[in-house]
């Protein structure tokens, strides 16, 4: 009993914290996906999938730039009736891609996640992981800069996400600059070594596989085409990761594949004069075409995905959307 009254104090302070926390939490989240209504603009195109109808997106695609900038889900709905949405977020980290998941995952049931591999060598400390632990539960974190704008629909109305998007996560560009001639001498190069990941980037990729095939969502890793990115020790790694996470994935249905896109120039032809906005980063509005081309059938070939574009679901905010999409690539 004495023990009991002594730690009784603190279980009620905590307690008590907890549902303040939770309650600041839901004044604070926006109420629109809108900039008007107070979303962080970096993370207005991420988090468009908000406001699509439920059940709609088969695939998500994670990651940081290099995921937002190679692949167009509106391009491979448009080819083979695919709908994917691409939540890249620059200079992202796998914390940040594991935060985007199990927030996607509260509302939305895919059949694929595709993680662009860019990704897994960011480095990210203890800290940042725990912080975006806690914001999952408690959205204050994310948001507490919003106090300073806070407005009398929020402390009316619950979020109703509205504000559709035409380019469903893609950052599109026409730039064309070229990437100098001595980068290619030592695009992918012969190597048997590996590029070191830190400890804590594997723990959290473990975390990712694992609550997508306890979901029972397949999973796949992918290398996009970057010139000045990608190495054969990188793609060595990947996939001795991807092996390694099928070795943990025994006796489920869905495992983990690993395509590097760098090494199949002959069939994904990228003119590193023509196709990338930055030198050989990323790629532009050409680069893009070319890795969707041959993307959007693998994917539906390879897991059996539907076509959606005679699903009535999807005639406003797909269909109906394609020509506005056209204007902004």
């Amino acid at each position: 009993m004495k023990l009991i009254k002594r730690i009784m104090p603190a279980v009620i302070t905590i307690g008590m914290l907890l549902i303040v926390l939770l309650l600041l939490s839901i004044l604070v989240t926006p109420k629109n996906n809108t900039e008007e209504a107070g979303f962080d603009p970096d993370l207005l195109a991420a988090y468009g999938y908000e406001a699509e109808p439920d059940e709609v997106i088969d695939v998500f695609m994670l990651g940081d730039s290099e995921a937002r900038t190679s692949v167009s889900p509106m391009k491979m709905y448009h080819d083979v009736g695919i709908t994917s949405y691409c939540c890249g977020i620059n200079d992202g980290d796998l914390s940040d891609v594991k935060l985007m998941l199990r927030n996607i995952l509260k509302t939305r049931s895919p059949k694929l996640v595709i993680l662009e591999c860019n990704v897994l060598f960011k480095e990210f400390d203890w800290k940042k992981m725990l912080i975006n632990e806690a914001s999952f539960f408690f959205p204050v974190i994310t948001w507490h800069n919003r106090w300073k704008s806070l407005r009398a629909d929020d402390f009316m109305k619950l979020p109703d996400n509205t504000n559709v998007q035409a380019r469903k996560g893609y950052y599109y560009a026409r730039v064309v600059k070229g990437a100098p001639s001595y980068l290619l001498k030592n695009y992918m190069k012969p190597d048997e070594g590996c590029e070191r990941t830190g400890a804590i980037n594997t723990c959290v990729l473990e975390d990712i596989a694992l609550i997508l095939r306890t979901k029972k969502i397949s999973m796949l890793l992918l290398s996009t085409p970057s010139l000045s990115n990608w190495t054969m020790a990188k793609h060595n790694t990947c996939e001795r990761l991807a092996s390694s996470l099928n070795e943990k994935a025994k006796g489920y249905q869905t495992g983990v594949e690993y395509v590097d896109m760098n090494l199949m120039s002959d069939v994904i032809e990228i003119d590193w004069s023509k196709d990338t906005r930055d030198k050989g980063d990323h790629m532009n509005n050409r680069g893009m075409d070319k890795v969707c081309t041959w993307l959007g059938p693998w994917l539906k070939d390879h897991y059996d995905l539907d076509d959606h574009r005679t699903d009535p679901a999807c005639r406003e905010t797909w269909t109906g959307m394609y020509d506005e999409y056209l204007k902004w690539i």
